[in-house]
């Protein structure tokens, strides 16, 4: 029973920070007039603050969503908690409507894989390349489908509870994912740093112009 709690308490923790950066978008939204106040120096200077802190609230989102509807697929199964199979197997089929919705945006984990999580790559060739046409995305891209997906993923975290109210009560409720990581954590010196690095790299280009 140990390892479907292990499985649930991570869908809790992923539909949680979901809720909380949907919550975090709804109030960024209520407050935009106030935040384009906040002007960014330099380069970014005609970039509203809000719609940039909204795109990156969004796709962190759709990243927590697709790492939710992962673990949901393939490790909340009934092949890997055979002990558990007639209730995982009618929760899946009581979820079913909601699948079906998410499934709809049908490049959610293309999306997450190709353009947010790793390198810019369709396959073995960059976006950026001539010969890859522009590239179409069926995802969650407006506020209401944000808002839309996130409340799906609360709807399957709900289902569960429901269907599995013995887990809800093996649950510590103050755990948190804070408190199963630890960080080495160190303060540096920015300037002085950086100021290294180069002077490196000016070392090196100076013994490789004196080589040639």
């Amino acid at each position: 029973m140990h390892k479907i709690i292990d499985s649930f308490k991570t869908l809790s923790h992923l539909a949680t920070q979901i809720a909380f950066l949907e919550e975090a978008h709804l109030t960024l939204e209520a407050n935009k007039e106030y935040l384009d106040k906040i002007k960014f120096p330099g380069f970014y200077a005609k970039l509203p603050f809000s719609k940039t802190i909204s795109g990156s609230l969004q796709n962190h989102l759709l990243i927590m969503a697709c790492s939710f509807l992962d673990e949901y697929t393939n490790e909340f199964t009934s092949f890997k908690h055979p002990e558990l199979k007639f209730r995982i197997e009618s929760l899946k089929t009581i979820t079913k409507p909601v699948l079906k919705r998410i499934n709809k945006w049908s490049d959610l984990k293309k999306f997450r894989n190709n353009i947010l999580a790793h390198n810019l790559r369709n396959g073995k060739k960059s976006i950026f390349s001539e010969t890859l046409p522009t590239i179409q995305f069926n995802i969650p891209n407006s506020n209401s489908e944000t808002i839309l997906l996130s409340r799906l993923i609360v709807i399957i975290t709900t289902c569960i509870a429901n269907s599995f109210p013995d887990l809800v009560d093996e649950i510590d409720l103050s755990e948190t994912i804070l408190s199963r990581i630890k960080f080495n954590s160190t303060v540096v010196n920015i300037e002085y740093e950086i100021e290294q690095i180069w002077t490196e790299i000016n070392s090196i280009k100076e013994s490789i112009n004196n080589n040639r």
